[in-house]
């Protein structure tokens, strides 16, 4: 979704609004694979009519259309706790998702950009205080020369359990191995008896790259960093330029 159908503002174009609504009209369907939660991808998705399905936290839940949960992956009960340890050690804004809610345990410069972001309100808590902890996904948010050695130890510490992404370049997110937006849109597809030949994915960063490669059609968008486009085939131009409305509206026309 960011930078992808939704500008720096996090709003959607009247033109890629038209172009989404005009593909559900030809009976194609729209799925939404995003690094947000459920929660925060619905604050954006009814403004073209909804999607048919969401591949949510990077692939780590899957729902239908009405919110059925199709498939779920989440972090599991001691990973979680030992990434609570590694995180404190650190002096970057942290948060986790538990569902569709957001925890963290101090206020730190990205803190509030965060809450822009997600369009949700996120809840202070002590991570100690919670009798089962399983995450959905847990995020750092920093400049990126920052969060680079935090990724390694991550790589390091966490081999068989973990896997860390940049979904941009100043936010890393942690889910469990195996989670990625190919994986989530594969098993929604399972479900819904059609295959990834099928697909035209759009992306622009780094947890995109998997789904694009994995997808019929995997297009860069025009705004992704050059090694995710030199990775695909397909082009599109920028988010601020439409780029997937202009794609959708020629490519698929």
């Amino acid at each position: 979704m960011d930078g992808t159908i939704l500008d720096k503002d996090y709003t959607i174009s009247p033109a890629v609004i038209d172009a989404l609504q005009r593909q559900k009209l030809s009976g194609r369907k729209i799925l939404l694979a995003t690094g947000r939660v459920r929660a925060s991808a619905l604050k954006h998705a009814h403004k073209f009519g909804g999607a048919d399905g969401y591949i949510c936290s990077n692939g780590a839940d899957v729902y239908g259309a009405d919110g059925r949960r199709i498939a779920q992956r989440h972090i599991e009960e001691p990973v979680s706790r030992l990434l609570v340890e590694l995180a404190r050690q650190t002096t970057s804004h942290f948060h986790a998702f538990i569902e569709d809610d957001w925890y963290y345990e101090e206020e730190k410069p990205y803190t509030e950009f965060y809450h822009r972001r997600s369009g949700l309100e996120g809840r202070p808590t002590n991570f100690d205080y919670f009798s089962a902890l399983t995450f959905t996904k847990f995020m750092f948010l920093d400049d990126h020369e920052k969060l680079e050695p935090i990724k390694t130890k991550i790589e390091l510490d966490f081999p068989s359990s973990l896997q860390a992404m940049y979904s941009a370049p100043f936010m890393l997110e942690v889910v469990a191995r195996g989670v990625d937006k190919a994986a989530g849109l594969k098993a929604f597809l399972d479900f819904a008896g059609a295959s990834l030949s099928e697909v035209c994915a759009f992306g622009d960063a780094e947890n995109d790259l998997d789904m694009l490669k994995a997808a019929g059609i995997g297009v860069a968008m025009g705004n992704a960093p050059e090694p995710v486009r030199q990775a695909v085939r397909y082009h599109a131009l920028s988010v601020d330029d439409d780029g997937v409305a202009v794609f959708l509206n020629t490519f698929l026309s």
